[in-house]
């Protein structure tokens, strides 16, 4: 695959972060130095030039890390080392990191994780869809760490809403783990307020006096929810499909009566299953 000097992809992001990076705490666009899974994306020289960069362009890094068994086995056979152990070497744990799965993580690497405040982007969808397993993140939530709910991509989650991964995460923990590992509180935590608190974003995730007004409407109306002894969690316990009624950004509306103003879906899907179809052929 084409690939680049580290010298020019740095200079490539400062470019990028100069141009459409927002630092507010109500940020819409953000750059993030994210090598896709820093093991194999890098070469462990670069890890901590790459951290020193983003650190002083004043961006945050992400990465995917302990996804499935064969990662860690990468890890430890190359470095010597557990993955989180390893991060930690070369300056890649912290408040300004995020790391996607930890699927196969450890109790001392979640201790570790918890400690210097490094988020966890928890992927339950994309992790049964491969069989990779079920991360702790209700481990690192009880020691105080920073997880936030995820769909991962397209490629891993055929649906990537964010109403089913709410309701996978509920369920999967709760039957590996008992009915004590999560509650559906839990899960909503992770996929509001803790995904703006792992990527820094203070002023959004919660309905509150003083924060951006950004809100997703569901009616509770529904049939299926008519059983439920309480009916405010029934997009987590009940599921469904992601078709809010209303949603305001910053107050703004954004979909109104379940339709988005001014963009046609039919011929969006159309054009999507053209590109699909491309792509298989």
């Amino acid at each position: 695959m084409p690939t680049e000097s580290l010298d020019v992809m740095l200079a490539r992001v400062e470019r990028l972060a100069a141009r459409w990076h927002d630092p507010s705490p109500d940020a819409r666009t953000r750059i993030v130095l994210a090598p896709t899974t820093p093991s194999r994306s890098l070469d462990e020289g670069e890890l901590r030039v790459v951290a020193q960069a983003a650190r002083a362009m004043g961006l945050m890094l992400h990465g995917h890390l302990s996804e499935t068994a064969n990662c860690v086995r990468f890890i430890e056979d190359s470095f010597g080392m557990k993955p989180v152990h390893w991060l930690a070497r070369h300056d890649w744990l912290g408040r300004d990191v995020w790391l996607a799965h930890l699927v196969h993580v450890d109790a001392e690497e979640i201790a570790l994780l918890a400690q210097t405040g490094t988020g966890m982007a928890h992927c339950p969808q994309s992790n049964c869809r491969l069989g990779s397993g079920i991360a702790p993140a209700d481990a690192l939530d009880r020691l105080g760490g920073r997880v936030s709910l995820g769909v991962d991509g397209a490629a891993s989650n055929e649906s990537a809403d964010m109403v089913s991964e709410m309701h996978n995460c509920f369920q999967v923990h709760r039957a590996a783990k008992g009915p004590d590992a999560v509650r559906a509180q839990d899960v909503l935590r992770w996929a509001t307020a803790g995904g703006a608190d792992v990527l820094n974003l203070p002023a959004l995730g919660r309905v509150a006096v003083g924060k951006t007004a950004d809100l997703a409407i569901f009616p509770l109306d529904h049939p299926r929810f008519a059983g439920l002894h309480d009916r405010a969690i029934a997009p987590v316990v009940g599921g469904g499909i992601a078709r809010p009624r209303d949603v305001l950004l910053a107050g703004r509306h954004v979909v109104r009566d379940y339709a988005i103003p001014g963009l046609d879906l039919s011929a969006l899907a159309a054009q999507a299953a053209q590109v699909v179809g491309s792509i298989a052929a």
